[in-house]
């Protein structure tokens, strides 16, 4: 492959046309165009000759960045590229640092499988090319084709962290809400209000279970349902006696309590079946294992000090005095 590095004008390189990215982040854009005002542009993009100009192949933020830091020319990299070998490069580049979504993904694989089919016959041909799973893949595609276009632009990208921007939406999150609900419009609805109110995961998930329930509802009225309902606190098959004949009145949890738990507020207390026991939660407090005495095992349903640590290193695995818990007082309503 020839290559050559050279000085460009901007004025004479254009945006790769397959370029698989749908928007670029404005803020990383000024930020990187003021470091480029600041030293220069370090690192020399990758173009490709074409029609007297060239063409961005590899470092289309960089070149934008350039444009909008006043730069006349840039360094550069030419090499002689085909279509499919800058789709890939793009793709590779992207997934490794994240910075595509899974839409995004999803049109550079179609793009191969359709117009170079003998080198990337199939969804699996192109995952061993890239370095990811052929599920990665299936998903990618199958994302393109669930999620309307419209709603498109509020996937975010899968990033390691998990964290999803604010106006954002994570991709498989979007997949369900694309097989859940059958409606284009509809979908690209309750896609971009569900990026937009970032509802705790579990409220999420029950918002789609009801819309697939109920499609003829409107969106914000179902939230605002599920937001209304009441909490439920899941308790083991033994904790069903003392829960009925109000005797449990604590319960002790090593995970952060749902945000709805507060003082005054109605919770229903769910064994195997739901909703055995209605509970109002008096408080909540965190303090570690040693500081359990033989009230708060009573208050956990009737044990004695020893028999509850019995119970709990039968859940938890083992009882550790300075582990902190949550510990959760009510009273049963009904």
């Amino acid at each position: 492959m020839s290559e050559t590095v050279k000085e460009i004008e901007l004025k004479n390189i254009r945006p790769s046309r397959l370029n698989p990215r749908l928007e670029i982040n404005i803020e990383r854009l000024n930020e990187l165009a003021a470091s480029i005002r600041e030293v220069g542009l370090l690192e020399p993009i990758i173009v490709r000759p074409t029609n007297g100009e060239y063409e961005v192949v590899v470092g289309e933020r960089r070149y934008r960045a350039s444009q909008q830091a006043g730069l006349e020319k840039v360094p550069a990299i030419i090499r002689d590229y085909s279509d499919d070998q800058v789709v890939q490069l793009n793709l590779i580049e992207n997934v490794h640092r994240e910075d595509l979504n899974a839409i995004e993904k999803g049109k550079v694989c179609k793009y191969l499988l359709e117009n170079c089919p003998n080198k990337y016959p199939t969804q699996s041909a192109i995952a061993q090319k890239i370095g990811v799973t052929h599920n990665a893949v299936s998903l990618w595609m199958k994302s393109i084709e669930v999620v309307p276009q419209e709603a498109q632009k509020y996937v975010a990208p899968s990033t390691i962290s998990g964290q999803v921007p604010e106006g954002k939406i994570d991709y498989l999150t979007a997949v369900k809400i694309g097989r859940a609900v059958e409606e284009p419009e509809k979908k690209a609805e309750v896609i971009r209000t569900l990026a937009e109110k970032r509802l705790p995961v579990k409220e999420r998930a029950q918002v789609i279970k009801k819309m697939m329930q109920e499609p003829e509802k409107p969106i914000e009225e179902v939230i605002e349902e599920v937001e209304k309902a009441p909490v439920e606190m899941h308790f083991t098959a033994d904790d069903k006696k003392p829960l009925l004949a109000g005797t449990k009145t604590q319960t002790s949890r090593t995970g952060l309590p749902d945000p709805k738990l507060k003082a005054g507020a109605l919770v229903h207390a769910t064994v195997l079946e739901p909703h055995i026991a209605e509970l109002r939660i008096a408080s909540i407090e965190r303090k570690k294992l040693r500081y359990f005495d033989e009230e708060d095992a009573k208050r956990e349903g009737g044990y004695s000090l020893e028999e509850f640590k019995r119970k709990w290193k039968k859940m938890h695995g083992e009882w550790n005095e300075n582990q902190l818990v949550y510990v959760i007082h009510f009273e049963k309503v009904k």
